[in-house]
């Protein structure tokens, strides 16, 4: 135990908890999870990025980079063995009509990522933790944020424009939009034991485009950023 966890993170033994970010890094957004935490160290690694940081006494792995399932089924296997028992999940997600920086819990994710049907060809549907639920729920509606409790879609990070997908997500209007890693997070998160959670914010939608610099947009997904990222430490820390 602890030999993956060293040559990735650097340390045989992780901390219990860890914050882990989907999609791309970017400088701007790790400046803007920064600045929830008291104490931060000297960000590392070349790839996956990671830096580890503490706030109100506790010690917290946060990881960057985590783009697509396949980032995020190897970040778990690591964690696993360096003895994470914690593990908050926080991407971004295009939502058909949810406003930028809208704050969604993910109950349940349709898996059209592939990795969870790898792994087990009945489960097409992975469910958020109930417990885990209600944890972020409780702190969300604690600080009076508002929130959407929302299905999701699960999508590859590479294979785009995938008509059979789009039109899933276009004539289901239950699904509130799509990301990439949520299905594979949860699943295995379960599967090696350790407790999950995830929250989304809105990036993009119909109106705005991902790629969209308006300062408003910024504005707003930054918002969504920072937010998330201290419920994920009120949950984390409790």
């Amino acid at each position: 135990m602890g030999r993956f966890s060293k040559v990735v993170f650097g340390r045989a033994k992780l901390p219990a908890r860890c914050i882990v970010y989907g999609g791309a890094y970017l400088a701007e957004r790790k400046e803007v999870v920064r600045s929830v935490f008291g104490e931060w160290t000297r960000l590392k690694g070349t790839w996956i990025r990671y830096v580890y940081a503490r706030s109100a006494g506790k010690e917290f792995l946060v990881v960057f980079n985590v783009y697509g399932g396949a980032v995020a089924l190897e970040v778990l296997h690591v964690l696993k063995d360096g003895g994470t028992r914690a593990a908050f999940f926080i991407g971004s997600m295009y939502a058909k009509r949810l406003p930028i920086g809208a704050l969604v819990i993910p109950v349940l994710s349709v898996d059209r990522a592939g990795l969870v049907r790898v792994d087990d060809p009945r489960r097409i549907v992975v469910k958020q933790d109930p417990v885990s639920t209600d944890e972020i729920r409780q702190a969300l509606e604690a600080n009076d944020v508002p929130y959407e409790q929302a299905k999701i879609v699960s999508v590859p990070c590479v294979l785009h424009d995938i008509q059979h997908v789009k039109k899933f997500i276009e004539k289901n209007g239950d699904f509130a939009g799509v990301e990439l890693e949520v299905s594979t997070f949860c699943h295995f998160s379960r599967k090696l034991g350790l407790r999950a959670y995830a929250l989304l914010y809105v990036s993009d939608n119909e109106r705005y485009g991902i790629v969209s610099g308006l300062e408003n947009v910024w504005k707003a997904r930054r918002a969504g950023l920072r937010t998330s990222s201290k419920v994920a430490l009120d949950v984390l820390a409790s």
